[in-house]
C-alpha cells in the first residue's frame, strides 16, 4: 500500500492522529475527496426522483415528469454558477483576516465563480447539488399541467435567488441565524451576542434550507396552479388518479435512501479531523450515517401501520399501502436531515415515529383543502422539514453538537441543546424562529413568482392538451409506445390546440377518460340520493403517492 510522503502506515497514522491545528497537504485533499464523493451521491439522487415521479403519474405523463427532473438538474447548475454560489456564500473577509465580516442577509462575491479559488470549486459541486434537490421537489405537486417553459423559469429563479438567500442564512459564517456566525463588527441579535438566542440555529443537512424550502414552494405552485383536471368533483369528493407503476417508485424510494447517505453525513464537510479524540469530526459523519438508516426505518413502518388504521376507520378494511410506507421512509428521511449528527440514535427512532404519524395526515389534510398533489411533495417534505428542524431543539445533545460545530466561539463553552436534553430553550426558540423565516420567504417570492406566470398565462397547459397527456401534445407522444411505425407515432397537438394530430389511440384513451369521469359524476348524483343510507364515500387520499 502507498502511503504517500510518510514511510510507513505506522508514521501515517500518527500523522492523522498529530496535534497539529492544521491538516497535512494529503489529508485535507482526503476531505475534499470525501466531499465530492458525498456530492456524487447527492446528484445520484435525481435519478431516485426520476423513478419515484415517473412511476407516480399516470402513464400519458411519464416524459413530461421526467424531462423536469432533468431541468432541474440543467436549470440549477447555470443559476447557482451565475447567481446562487455568490448570494450563499459570498462573504467579505474581515479586517483581521480570519473572521467574515459579510452581510448577513445576502452575499455579494463570485458571481460566475469569478476570483473564486479552484481549489475551493469541490465545495461549489457539493452545494449545488442541494440546490438542484431543492428545487426537483416541487415538481411532483404541479406534475400533469404545468407548462415546461414555466418550469425552465421557475428552477432558474429557486436556485439563483430563493434558495441561496435561505442558506446563506443558516450556512453562511455571517448568515443570522448560523450557528457558524463570527466577527466582531455584526450587530448584535436577539438573545445577545452575535448568535441568534446565544445560539443561532442548527440545520445541519437542510430539512429546512432544503425541504421546507422545497416543500413550500410547491404548496405555492399547487394552490396556484389548482388541481388537475376531475381531481375534485364539484362537491369537493376527491377522484383517485393513482399512478402507474409501484415498481418504480419503491426503486425511488430506495435510490433516494441511499443517496441521504451522501446528503447527510456528507454535510460535516469533513471526515478527517486535526486531532483524535472520542467525540472527532469521523464519530459525527458515522452518527449521521446510523441516525439516516434509523429514522427512515421507524418512519416507514409507522406510517404503514397508521394508514391502516385511518383506512380501517374509515372504510372498515384496511390494506398494507406500499406508496404509504415508502412515502413515510422519506417523511423520516426529511425529518432527520436537519439533526442528523447531533441526535442520538433512539432520539432519531423518535423523530422517525413522530414523522410517520405527520405524514399520512399531512396527505388527508393537502385533500382536505383541495391542494393537488400528485407526489405528496407538501406532506412529505414541508411538512416533516418542519418538524425536523423543531426537533433538533428538542432532541439536540450537547455533546455531539459541540463535535459537529464546535464550541461556542464566544463563549469557549459548550452550545446551547435540546430542551428535552436538559438544554433549556435557547435552541429551540432559534429553530423556531428560523423556520418562521424559511416559511415566509419561501411563500412571499414563490407565490408571487407562480402568481405572475398564471397571469401572463403561461403556467398551465390548456384543457385540451391536459386531457390527452402531455407526453402526446408535448413531447413527441407516450414513453410507451404502441409500436414503432413512424406513422403511427404520437405527434401530439400544437402547444395552443388548435390541432387535434392525435392518433386512434389517444383519441381512444381520451373517450374512456371522459367516459369514466362521466360515471364518477353520476354515481356521485346516485349518491346525493341515497345519503342517509351511507352511500358517499370520499376517495381515500392514500391513493396519492409522494
Amino acid at each position: 500500500m502507498s502511503t504517500g510522503p510518510y514511510s510507513t502506515p505506522e508514521e501515517l497514522v500518527s500523522a492523522l492522529y498529530s496535534t497539529s491545528s492544521t491538516l497535512p497537504g494529503p489529508f485535507q485533499e482526503l476531505n475534499e475527496s470525501f466531499l465530492l464523493g458525498s456530492a456524487y451521491l447527492v446528484f445520484f439522487m435525481h435519478c431516485g426522483f426520476a423513478m419515484l415521479s415517473i412511476g407516480c403519474v399516470r402513464a400519458k405523463f411519464a416524459k413530461h415528469i421526467a424531462i423536469l427532473i432533468l431541468v432541474d438538474a440543467t436549470a440549477s447548475a447555470l443559476g447557482f454558477y451565475l447567481f446562487g454560489y455568490a448570494f450563499a456564500y459570498g462573504d467579505d473577509a474581515s479586517s483581521d483576516g480570519l473572521s467574515p465580516a459579510g452581510n448577513a442577509f445576502i452575499g455579494k462575491n463570485f458571481f460566475a465563480m469569478d476570483n473564486m479559488a479552484p481549489t475551493t470549486y469541490y465545495n461549489w459541486v457539493f452545494q449545488w447539488t442541494f440546490a438542484a434537490t431543492a428545487c426537483t421537489i416541487v415538481s411532483g405537486a404541479i406534475a400533469e399541467r404545468t407548462r415546461f417553459e414555466a418550469y425552465i423559469l421557475y428552477s432558474l429563479f429557486m436556485s439563483s435567488w430563493v434558495y441561496p438567500v435561505l442558506i446563506h442564512s443558516i450556512w453562511s459564517s455571517s448568515g443570522w441565524a448560523s450557528a457558524f456566525r463570527k466577527g466582531t463588527d455584526i450587530n448584535e441579535l436577539v438573545g445577545g451576542g452575535y448568535l441568534l438566542f446565544g445560539s443561532g440555529a442548527i440545520d445541519f443537512a437542510g430539512s429546512g434550507a432544503v425541504h421546507m424550502v422545497g416543500g413550500y414552494a410547491a404548496f405555492a405552485g399547487a394552490w396556484v396552479l389548482g388541481p388537475r383536471i376531475g381531481r375534485f368533483l364539484p362537491d369537493g369528493t376527491s377522484v383517485d388518479m393513482a399512478g402507474h407503476n409501484t415498481s418504480l417508485f419503491v426503486l425511488g424510494v430506495m435510490i433516494l435512501w441511499f443517496g441521504w447517505y451522501g446528503f447527510n453525513p456528507g454535510s460535516q464537510l469533513a471526515i478527517v479531523s486535526p486531532t483524535g479524540s472520542t467525540y472527532s469530526i469521523a464519530s459525527a459523519v458515522s452518527n449521521a450515517a446510523v441516525t439516516t438508516s434509523l429514522a427512515p426505518a421507524a418512519a416507514g413502518l409507522t406510517g404503514l401501520f397508521v394508514t391502516a388504521i385511518l383506512l380501517k376507520i374509515k372504510t372498515g378494511k384496511h390494506h398494507w399501502d406500499i406508496m404509504a410506507m415508502g412515502n413515510s421512509t422519506l417523511a423520516g428521511l426529511v425529518a432527520i436531515t436537519a439533526g442528523c449528527s447531533t441526535v442520538y440514535p433512539w432520539a432519531a427512532i423518535a423523530i422517525g415515529i413522530v414523522s410517520g404519524i405527520i405524514y399520512p395526515l399531512a396527505s388527508r389534510l393537502m385533500v382536505l383543502i383541495r391542494i393537488d398533489d400528485p407526489l405528496d411533495a407538501i406532506a412529505v417534505h414541508a411538512f416533516n422539514g418542519t418538524w425536523g428542524v423543531w426537533a433538533v431543539g428538542l432532541f439536540g445533545a450537547k455533546n455531539l453538537i459541540n463535535t459537529s460545530y464546535g464550541y461556542n466561539p464566544y463563549t469557549t463553552g459548550d452550545r446551547h441543546y435540546g430542551c428535552f436534553m436538559g438544554g433549556g430553550g435557547n435552541l429551540l426558540a432559534a429553530q423556531v424562529v428560523y423556520s418562521i423565516w424559511l416559511g415566509a420567504w419561501v411563500l412571499a417570492n414563490m407565490f408571487t413568482f407562480f402568481y405572475v406566470l398564471k397571469l401572463l398565462g403561461y403556467f398551465r397547459v390548456n384543457a385540451a392538451d391536459e386531457a390527452a397527456g402531455l407526453d402526446a401534445s408535448h413531447h413527441g407522444g407516450s414513453a410507451y409506445p404502441l409500436d414503432l411505425d413512424d406513422d403511427a407515432s404520437h405527434k401530439g397537438s400544437s402547444y395552443n390546440g388548435n390541432q387535434s394530430g392525435y392518433n386512434k389511440n389517444e383519441l381512444d384513451s381520451i373517450r374512456s377518460e371522459l367516459a369514466s369521469l362521466r360515471q364518477s359524476i353520476g354515481k356521485n348524483r346516485s349518491a346525493d340520493n341515497g345519503v342517509a343510507n351511507g352511500t358517499r364515500a370520499e376517495a381515500m387520499p392514500g391513493g396519492n403517492m409522494v
